[in-house]
């Protein structure tokens, strides 16, 4: 058996963390279809940083965690807020995996979650600097574009994955929606054209609907547990592990209450029914998925699939209404079970950037008053996570020589 050793980290401080003087550009997208809706997008691990976005008395509402200050981000205080995470999305059980084409080949990668990879490890894409292709409809972070798209190139064996790996991330508003893709392929080199590796790409965002929560300081700082929530398409979960990695188990929605949105009800009235007892951290696989796998292997052309509605949250109090759909197999929900930010340690300076003439997109601070549990969702669209080590799954996630990775996810807006 071969073991392929996780390369040391060079290009960072301490644990994944960017060199001081690394430098931070941020890009504001607007679209004329879409009033009262604008999205910013960091270079810094290709960021969802702010989404603005009308609630029912057509007042904008920035309405993912995050930071003013770019800087903030990928520090201690980040977890993963808005962020392009891979090579792979999710957890990696034990840290390695090996390919079907060589099973006598492992590679390790780091261990940053428990025994499991999480995200990437350490020194995954949402730590580096993005490349950025500024689109015909977008001049600079001084003029509004509808769209942006970013690259970066992966080395073989960068973060412990083998192969040289071309990714790219594109933004898109349009609508009322925010549209999140996702393309990567291998680059052959000259003495081996049949590269193989594993790739599956999310976005980190954090939503609560009710906008930039209240401070922690009010005595009622704002939570999720109040959302509706419903799941279309979707009929089981994936059963997790003590370390929260999947075991292998598809199990029912009809075997576990608790975890069964198909009916409509608020996050917070099973939250801690939930199997662990500290909210929700599951994935929720497209029926489809388990009915239909092949229709999912990456070798498959997505490019023209439809995205299919999986999720569908609504907040009573600003009436904002999302509904999520994907060309991904599944998603993971998450009710952020482990953010807390204490306030005044992030975005505590006066002076932020008002975007709009008429205030409507504003900086203002807003982790100033700090976070805490509970305070927002995610929809981490992605192949089954540790695919890889499932051979049933394991097909999502390999990509070969000539293969092209594609993921579509649209976060569509309304309010009733």
């Amino acid at each position: 058996m071969t073991i392929v050793e996780l390369p040391p980290v060079l290009s960072k401080e301490g644990q994944g963390l960017l060199p001081v003087n690394t430098p931070i550009r941020s890009f504001i997208l607007t679209d004329k279809s879409s009033p009262g809706m604008a999205c910013q997008i960091t270079n810094l691990g290709a960021t969802l940083t702010h989404l603005w976005v009308p609630d029912n008395r057509n007042h904008s509402r920035d309405v993912i965690l995050g930071f003013d200050d770019a800087t903030a981000y990928r520090t201690e205080h980040d977890p993963y807020f808005g962020a392009s995470v891979g090579r792979t999305a999710n957890r990696i059980a034990k840290a390695q995996f090996a390919l079907p084409d060589d099973p006598e080949t492992v590679y390790r990668l780091d261990a940053n979650n428990g025994p499991n990879s999480l995200h990437g490890g350490i020194d995954g894409f949402s730590f580096r600097i993005w490349d950025v292709t500024l689109n015909p409809d977008l001049g600079n972070v001084d003029t509004p574009g509808t769209s942006l798209q970013l690259s970066v190139l992966s080395d073989h064996i960068d973060q412990g994955f083998p192969g040289r790996l071309h990714v790219l991330c594109s933004y898109r508003l349009y609508n009322h929606a925010l549209e999140v893709s996702y393309e990567a392929f291998l680059e052959d080199d000259a003495g081996d054209n049949h590269q193989v590796s594993i790739v599956s790409l999310t976005n980190h965002a954090y939503f609560n609907l009710h906008g930039v929560p209240a401070p922690i300081s009010t005595g009622n700082p704002s939570q999720v547990k109040d959302h509706v929530f419903k799941t279309t398409h979707v009929a089981s979960f994936l059963e997790l592990d003590e370390t929260s990695a999947p075991t292998g188990t598809v199990v029912p929605l009809d075997q576990d209450s608790s975890m069964d949105f198909r009916k409509a009800k608020t996050i917070g009235q099973d939250l801690f029914a939930a199997p662990g007892g500290v909210g929700y951290d599951h994935f929720y696989p497209a029926q489809q998925a388990i009915e239909r796998p092949e229709e999912y292997h990456l070798g498959k052309d997505i490019s023209r699939t439809t995205p299919l509605v999986l999720a569908t949250v609504h907040a009573p109090e600003s009436g904002i209404q999302l509904e999520m759909s994907t060309t991904d197999p599944g998603f993971q929900f998450y009710t952020a079970n482990f953010v807390s930010l204490e306030p005044g340690l992030i975005d505590t300076a006066k002076d932020f950037l008002d975007l709009g003439a008429d205030g409507g997109f504003q900086h203002v601070g807003k982790a100033k008053g700090g976070y805490v549990v509970h305070s927002a969702f995610c929809l981490e669209a992605s192949r089954f996570p540790d695919a890889i080590n499932h051979p049933a799954w394991r097909d999502q996630v390999i990509i070969r020589s000539g293969d092209k990775y594609q993921s579509k996810t649209v976060y569509a807006f309304s309010t009733i």
